[in-house]
């Protein structure tokens, strides 16, 4: 084929990924699982339409699974087509490979038990890491057999086509316009709902860095190392006489734009789902209302001092969850929402934890370090969240496709909040102030073991929320009511902190729910039986096509 004729041919070819699927926000694998869109995904479909309002479309190939048969059902009116509508082909063919036994599995679970390398050898060829499901060859010789049978003599028939599918079925047909070999293959990074045109898949591909994406992934799975690499550099500058004063608003704001990252891939849409929920509702109350008021009860009947150990320890179990732990969450494969809930609800508690713990513990200054905690923590989240919301709303498309492919920043952002709190160290105060960090750090993972829910798909969310507590409201806290060793003690919380991240990665293992438990289709929203739509793909594409109804 002639440059000029391929180019005018692929101008005339469209490919869109559906929309975010309910495992795409929690980051699982769905495979040939029919996973419904999320609320976000059917607004990123709605955009792609609006987009391309006016284009005329003579075919449009469909993928049978829910989630894609949604999207192009958003963008061309399947349903309820009018005179104009182009003809619909639903095509088994287009179907996601089957992944076998990494289905519904995490992505950063899957990761870190490989290795980044293999990972990406299993999902885009084969891997003796992947048991069962489709074979690559399998799976490519389907594709295949639509893009020579279907796609390329409607292209050569001079029609305008649209192949809505899924990520590794669009990054097959590229790599097939592309004449790619197998060995060359790896993650384009496609995010949802983005159509894609035909000629313009060479310089898409051309601004993606196999090499660098994979750093990326490896900065996520690999937080713990980047973390304390963070923490030994800050500390080794301090040592070295390079001592910095940074100001808490900075501090705080490297904190916002993390979870802010975060968040920007989240269903924060359906919120209220995981902050209404009884058994989030009830860990919240016992943690951080019914648990730090009962111990700092006892402190005072103590009456040993403000600036005690036992009086410092009933702060912290008063503080809200940070929100580090989202982003902590995310990395160690959890679902990030229950985190997110956690984080909003214990915030709102500390209003009156805090307001009850700060006048049994400190007695003076009280009402100001109320204020100023309920400012920062739910302040601060709040604010986060409205933030997120509304940029998913404006721009889902290029919201979630950079809080998918932003990862990282996340971790380097809170490395360099780990290493700016290194500088401000007073390392003379070691030996007074960290073994009380030290103890505090294990002491909040105990709590979270002991009253994170038993065997519950949200258990490790549970334990990761209760574990990051918010140290800069404890830090703004101590500087109002001028309680020095609390603020000291704060600060070298972080260090032990982080360190332990070591141990909440290798913990996260016996509390994420295998990928085969019964009550994953529940929360995902997975039906028993795919509907059926349109032809198999055994049948003779030739044929007229069979109308595309749910």
């Amino acid at each position: 084929m002639a440059g000029h004729d391929e180019q005018e041919l692929l101008s005339r070819l469209f490919m869109v990924r559906h929309g975010e699927s309910t495992c795409n926000s929690v980051h699982r694998i769905a495979g040939q699982r029919d996973a419904p869109l999320t609320f976000l995904g059917r607004i990123q479909a709605e955009k792609v339409a609006m987009g391309h309002r006016g284009r005329h479309f003579d075919r449009v190939y469909v993928s049978p699974l829910t989630r894609a048969y949604e999207t192009a059902d958003t963008i061309f009116g399947i349903d309820a087509p009018d005179a104009d509508a182009p003809e619909v082909v639903v095509d088994e063919r287009l179907m996601e490979r089957d992944f076998g036994s990494y289905t519904l599995e995490s992505k950063s679970i899957l990761q870190r038990r490989h290795g980044i390398a293999e990972y990406e050898r299993a999902m885009n060829a084969d891997s003796p890491t992947m048991h069962g499901g489709e074979t690559f060859q399998q799976f490519n010789d389907r594709v295949h057999a639509f893009y020579e049978e279907e796609l390329l003599p409607a292209l050569r028939r001079g029609e305008v086509v649209c192949v809505v599918s899924h990520k590794y079925v669009v990054e097959l047909i590229c790599r097939f316009i592309l004449a790619r070999p197998a060995d060359e293959s790896y993650d384009l990074r496609l995010p949802n709902s983005q159509m894609l045109q035909g000629d313009r898949i060479h310089s898409y591909v051309k601004n993606e860095n196999k090499t660098m994406n994979m750093v990326y992934d490896w900065i996520v799975v690999n937080h713990p190392v980047v973390f304390c690499g963070g923490l030994a550099a800050g500390l080794l500058a301090n040592v070295a006489g390079l001592r910095l004063s940074t100001s808490p608003y900075v501090l705080l704001l490297l904190l916002v734009l993390a979870s802010v990252i975060t968040m920007c891939r989240i269903e924060l849409e359906n919120a209220r789902a995981f902050v209404t929920d009884r058994g989030t509702l009830r860990s919240v109350a016992l943690r951080y209302l019914a648990l730090p008021i009962a111990f700092a009860v006892l402190v005072h009947w103590w009456d040993v001092g403000s600036s005690s150990t036992a009086a410092i320890a009933a702060v912290f179990l008063a503080t809200p969850s940070s929100v580090v732990a989202m982003t902590v969450s995310r990395c160690l494969g959890g679902m990030i929402m229950p985190t997110f809930a956690q984080v909003l609800l214990s915030s709102l508690a500390a209003t009156v934890s805090f307001s009850a713990v700060l006048a049994l513990t400190l007695h003076e200054d009280v009402a100001p370090a109320v204020a100023i905690s309920v400012a920062t923590s739910t302040g601060v989240v709040t604010a986060a969240y409205v933030l997120v919301k509304r940029l998913r709303e404006r721009s889902p498309i290029r919201t979630a496709k950079y809080g998918e492919r932003k990862g990282y920043v996340a971790v380097l952002l809170l490395t360099a909040f780990i290493v700016l709190v290194c500088l401000k160290l007073d390392l003379d105060g070691f030996t007074t102030y960290a073994p009380t960090a030290a103890g505090i750090a294990v002491g909040l993972r105990l709590v979270a073991a002991l009253l994170k829910r038993r065997r519950h798909v949200q258990t490790l969310d549970d334990y990761t929320a209760m574990t990051y507590p918010n140290v800069f409201v404890v830090v703004i806290i101590a500087a109002l009511t001028g309680n020095g060793p609390l603020e000291q003690v704060a600060i070298w919380t972080l260090l032990p902190m982080f360190v332990l991240s070591f141990f909440d990665s290798f913990y996260a293992r016996f509390l994420v729910v295998a990928p085969d438990d019964a009550r994953w289709p529940a929360v995902l929203g997975l039906p028993t039986h795919r509907p059926v739509r349109g032809r198999p793909a055994t049948e003779d594409p030739r044929e007229p096509s069979v109308p595309a109804h749910s």
